[in-house]
């Protein structure tokens, strides 16, 4: 991972926030698409979204060692939190997770009719930040007003990867 170092040398971000596609990673691909889309497709697709999530987590590594910070979000069910890169990072000394209910930051979606309904859609973050994984870590408090997330005929997550800028407000 040498070519990690390399692209990232010379910069110094205080904070990384990273949210590496997640769409072949997510519960909700494997368990509609796996068995349906060509293996070779497949398997491709799923080795970039690899490389992209090892990538991310080498960046993310620097940065918890350089005494600096990261922000990374996958839906909180995605098989990305099982992978080795990842579990061994939440490992680390100062890095924590948290799941945030994105209904608690407006995340909306499209209903029956024409009306809009928030979409808790559970999204576990990491972080090397104490004050972002405290400011996240909202549950949803209930109440009438939800749906499913849905972004088209059928549900799906497309709408909630806005996630990232609804807490920077």
């Amino acid at each position: 991972w040498g070519w990690v170092s390399e692209t990232y040398s010379g910069e110094e971000p205080y904070r990384v926030v990273g949210s590496p596609p997640c769409t072949m990673i997510s519960r909700l691909q494997v368990n509609l698409n796996a068995k349906t889309m060509d293996k070779v497709e497949w398997e491709g697709r799923l080795r970039t979204a690899t490389v992209l999530l090892t990538f991310a987590a080498a960046v993310y590594k620097l940065q918890v060692l350089a005494g600096r910070h990261f922000l990374h979000e996958h839906p909180a069910g995605a098989t990305s939190w099982t992978h080795p890169a990842i579990v061994k990072l939440r490992a680390r000394d100062g890095v924590g997770a948290v799941v945030a209910h994105q209904c608690e930051f407006g995340l909306e979606t499209s209903v029956d009719g024409g009306g809009r309904a928030l979409a808790m859609k559970p999204t576990r973050v990491m972080s090397s930040a104490p004050a972002i994984l405290e400011a996240l870590s909202r549950s949803c408090q209930g109440g009438p007003g939800h749906a499913p997330l849905r972004g088209g005929p059928r549900p799906t997550t497309s709408v909630g990867s806005l996630f990232a800028i609804h807490p920077c407000r």
